[in-house]
């Protein structure tokens, strides 16, 4: 089988040529998760299939030290939920290990001054993408929303299918919500010149490099990988690190923000705030396991009870299964779409784990994020208090914006 074309530029993928054999498993492994021909959306899931190691993540972790030891700068870095209960792999941990704290301590000894969790922008996407399903809802127009934060399904979706753009959420994904946040209401209150800011984006995703290009507010992207190799390049022993906590103001996202490192998990999140926008009150129980959307089949629905409206939605994993479900997404209300195999979880920024055990660590990477929500006592993005404290501080003030300029992102 022909092997996939990497095209020069590409800012996600990149090809070691004198490892490659063309042995044809990206060309499989694309055809069996997109299915889209020769069009590159930049998931990068041949990088965990290649035997011989010939694709790789876009490597900026160079770039990134060298501007640790810059003084001109703060160097800054927010990180996704999925990078959390991945990076053990590559230090002997078991499959799935939630080691935040860990991580975050790894981030402050290799230099970065500041270290937030892209949680609390989860949060903010959650809040106001419920905002605008409840208003589309309202007005019966251009429904189903559909979700913005996987960067390769909305590449996907211009592609294909750009008749199609207005059911695309106009909310920022969650690294777009934070960074916006970061270079703004947090350079403000702490009195630094944002272009004195460096933030890099540490994430299980390859498409993400992609996506930062075009956003003015976050500088680069790192992955899992690099991340391990910036931890072992310094010498850093991650099992003797003692715990350390996410910087303050911007810090630790709900639970509901947690779990959209999942595939499910968006649409669970949304539907608990949208609930409570709707109804003035906390979602019944049922919303806080949703075992309709908690499973790894491809197509997933579910008719969800929000008092007012019976809320028809539908969550898809991976690009290929659109093949079969695209024009049927039109009869539902909300539709989530996550181009990596359960989510962000197997995103192909993650470490490389055994080809034949991937299916054992994407469902004990899920069962961590979800058995963490299980045990946070903050589950849902409105009662964020530093969610709160944003809205009535800074961005009911109109001083950031949330949304794209254009229908959807960048």
């Amino acid at each position: 089988m022909e092997r996939i074309e990497v095209k020069k530029g590409n800012l996600a993928i990149d090809r070691i040529e004198e490892r490659c054999i063309n042995c044809g498993m990206c060309a499989k492994t694309c055809k069996e998760n997109n299915d889209i021909g020769k069009e590159c959306i930049n998931c990068g899931q041949c990088i965990l299939t290649c035997p011989m190691g010939a694709l790789v993540p876009r490597f900026n972790y160079k770039t990134i030290l060298n501007y640790l030891y810059d003084t001109n700068y703060e160097v800054m870095v927010i990180t996704s939920p999925a990078v959390r209960v991945a990076i053990g792999d590559a230090f002997g941990y078991k499959k799935g290990e939630f080691l935040e704290d860990k991580m975050v301590s790894a981030l402050r000894q290799l230099g970065f001054s500041k270290v937030f969790d892209t949680t609390f922008g989860a949060d903010l996407t959650v809040m106001e993408e419920a905002k605008e399903l409840v208003s589309r809802l309202e007005k019966k127009e251009n429904l189903p929303l559909m979700t913005s934060c996987c960067p390769s399904w909305v590449t996907y979706e211009k592609l294909f299918h750009p008749n199609d753009l207005n059911h695309i959420s106009s909310c920022k994904s969650p690294i777009g919500m934070i960074g916006a946040m970061v270079k703004s209401y947090y350079a403000e209150y702490e009195q630094i010149n944002k272009n004195n800011i460096i933030l890099v984006a540490l994430t299980p995703c390859v498409s993400k490099k992609d996506e930062i290009f075009h956003n003015e507010d976050v500088d680069f992207c790192i992955t899992t990988m690099e991340l391990v190799m910036m931890i072992k390049e310094a010498n850093i022993d991650f099992k003797a690190l003692e715990s350390s906590n996410f910087d303050e103001l911007l810090g630790k996202g709900s639970g509901a923000g947690l779990i959209f490192g999942t595939s499910g998990g968006v649409t669970e999140a949304v539907l608990r705030t949208s609930y409570y926008l709707i109804n003035g009150k906390n979602a019944p129980q049922e919303f806080y396991n949703l075992t309709k959307v908690r499973n790894n089949e491809n197509f997933k629905e579910a008719i969800i009870d929000l008092e007012k409206y019976k809320l028809k939605v539908a969550i898809v994993n991976k690009i290929s299964t659109l093949k079969d479900y695209y024009e049927k997404l039109k009869d539902y209300d909300f539709v989530e779409v996550m181009t990596c195999p359960s989510g962000c979880v197997g995103g192909a920024g993650q470490g490389l784990v055994p080809i034949n055990e991937m299916a054992e660590y994407l469902k004990e990477r899920q069962t961590a994020l979800y058995e963490d929500d299980a045990k946070n006592t903050l589950k849902n993005s409105y009662e964020n208090k530093e969610i709160k404290e944003a809205y009535e501080t800074y961005i009911n003030k109109g001083k950031v914006k949330l949304h794209n300029k254009e229908t959807v992102v960048n």
